[in-house]
Order: structure tokens, then sequence, then C-alpha cells
């Protein structure tokens, strides 16, 4: 590995010299300046990042953990979170938990042993123990498309309950009254508001509430293929059912059409994010968008602004998410 010291004999200057000239000191000439940085170029010379960083205190890095990087909505917030960082010379480095709360705290504990500048977490649950922990240390963080209960955090979420009314009021409106309701992890402040805000509808309107047509679940496709195979065999079938991702919606898609029905003849099926797959036009789903990607940019913002001592005040923004018909949801026949 090429040092300081190396870069120093073939100039023949010290190593504090090239220190300097290397973070580009006003205490060296622009003429040594350019011999040594073409020196270091030549002889491939890389910093050591982490070293400089406990000097300067700072690694230039934030962490990014979310709850699963298949999933476009989390895609759409790194994209977002990466935008902003790079355009502010910070770097990103990424964590993905696969919906574990273990390998959340874990990767957390990694992210700080790295020495990040602060974290953007999109995947706490509502009562991750280690949240109140991380609020007593000085890295600052901020949640994103989720709350927790034990902790006054920073984050920036949709309004859920507002998401979800717009979905159950679609379908109520297009004349359905068996309406199926399949949810992420119940531990999940965004699943709970959606399954709160939909149970609230239909109670609002008179309308049945089973429980064999709702049901907490993960945010997969695997879970919409499981659960809506249940409910489209149960001799009382739902109409429509809202599924609380797209991804999850996805599932319900591809189980209805393995049993034969035609979406939206037979079944109307609305989802939840507005990932890139909901318009393609082989699917064409019906869904209530939520702007993923501005999330992660404004969370990005905030914590850089944090990091800059620009910013004091935590943040608490609630965007305002919008029903998007396609072709998955039509008026009901039965």
């Amino acid at each position: 590995m090429i040092t300081i010291k190396d870069i120093a004999r073939e100039v023949g200057v010290s190593p504090s010299t090239v220190s300097r000239a290397l973070s580009d000191s006003p205490l060296i000439s622009e003429k040594t300046k350019q011999s040594v940085k073409e020196i270091a170029q030549k002889l491939g010379y890389e910093r050591n990042e982490l070293a400089r960083g406990l000097v300067k205190g700072s690694s230039g890095a934030i962490g990014l953990v979310v709850a699963d990087i298949t999933n476009p909505f989390f895609s759409d917030i790194a994209q977002g979170v990466g935008e902003v960082a790079h355009r502010c010379g910070y770097g990103v480095m990424l964590c993905n938990t696969a919906g574990k709360t273990n390998r959340e705290s874990s990767y957390v504990r990694l992210l700080r042993r790295k020495r990040v500048d602060g974290l953007i977490l999109t995947s706490a649950t509502m009562d991750d123990p280690y949240l109140g922990d991380l609020a007593k240390t000085r890295i600052p963080f901020i949640l994103v498309s989720r709350l927790c209960n034990s902790v006054d955090a920073p984050y920036v979420v949709a309004n859920d309950r507002a998401g979800a009314r717009l979905a159950v009021e679609h379908l109520i409106e297009l004349g359905h009254e068996r309406i199926g309701f399949i949810g992420g992890p119940a531990d999940v402040q965004s699943s709970r508001d959606r399954m709160a805000s939909y149970r609230e509808v239909l109670h609002e309107h008179g309308l049945a509430e089973k429980e064999e047509w709702m049901s907490f679940s993960d945010f997969t496709q695997a879970a919409g293929r499981k659960v809506g195979r249940h409910m489209l065999s149960l001799p009382e079938r739902p109409s429509a059912i809202f599924a609380a991702n797209d991804v999850t919606a996805l599932g319900v898609l591809e189980i209805a059409e393995e049993l034969g029905y035609q979406i939206p003849d037979d079944l109307s099926l609305v989802g939840y994010d507005d990932i890139t797959y909901a318009s393609l036009p082989r699917i064409q789903l019906t869904t209530v968008a939520q702007p993923a990607q501005e999330m992660g940019q404004i969370a990005t913002e905030w914590l850089l602004s944090i990091l800059k001592g620009r910013q004091s005040a935590p943040l608490h923004r609630i965007m305002k998410p919008r029903l998007i018909v396609r072709s998955t949801t039509a008026p009901a026949t039965n």
C-alpha cells in the first residue's frame, strides 16, 4: 500500500508537507501541491478516510438502514437519500435488514463502529428497544416511513390513515361492500394505521367487518399470495381487496389469476406505495402513492443540516398521499 512517506520520498519533501498539500493547505505553494498530487495519482495513493475522519471528527458518510431493498419502495427512498448525499459530498453506507429487528440493531451498531456521521432508518418497528439507547448517543438519526412509540424521534412519513381512507372509500364508491384487507406486520405503525383506517371507513358506511377478511401479515409478495389464496377460497369471499403495499398486491394479483379470477371483473384490487411496477402495462395497479424518493431527500437534507450545524429542531414531517386509479378496480357486479 502506498503511503504519504512514499510520496514524500518521490517528491523530495517531508511527509507533513505531503499531508498538507493533499488537504489543500494554504501554507503549501500551488506548485508543490500540483507535484504532490501528480505523484500521488501516479503511485495510486488512496487516503485512509477512516483515520482522516477520526482526526476531523467526521467520516463523510451516513448510514441508511432499509427493511427490504428488493421492495422498490425502499429503493426509491434510497435513491432520494443517495442523490442528496452525493450532491453534498457525502457517501452512503446501505444495510438491508430483511425485516428482522435483531438484524437492524446489529447493523446500527456496525454503522456506529464505522463512525458514520448520522443514520436514516426505514425499518424501525414501534417498540424497538435499541432506539431508546440510540437516542441517548450523540449521533443524529431520523426515521423514514416509520414511527416509534417509545422515542420522540424525528421522522418523515406519509399520512397512512388518510391514504388508507382514499383506498377504501374508492372501493365503496364503486359499490363494493365485501372488502378485504391485507396488512403488513402488526408491530409496524404504518401497517396498524392502514388497518385502523380501513376498519373506521367500513364502520362509517355500515359495512361488515369480518375477521376472515382482514389480516396482518408481511409486506411481501409471498404474503399476498398466501393470504389472498385464503380470502379468495372462502365460501363468502371479498369482492375487493385493499393490500397495504404494492408488493403484497402483486401477490394477490398472481394468486387471483391462478385461481381463475379476472381482475377487475371478479375482484377489484388496490395497493399502496405506487412502486414502478404498479404502472406497467400488464399490471396497471390502482394504488395509493406516497412520495418515497422525496421522503428520502427531505430526511437526508435535514440530517445533513444537523451535521453542519444549520439545524437543531427535530423534523416531524407528514406527507400527503394520493389515490391513483388504474385498471385493477371496477364497479362491483355482485
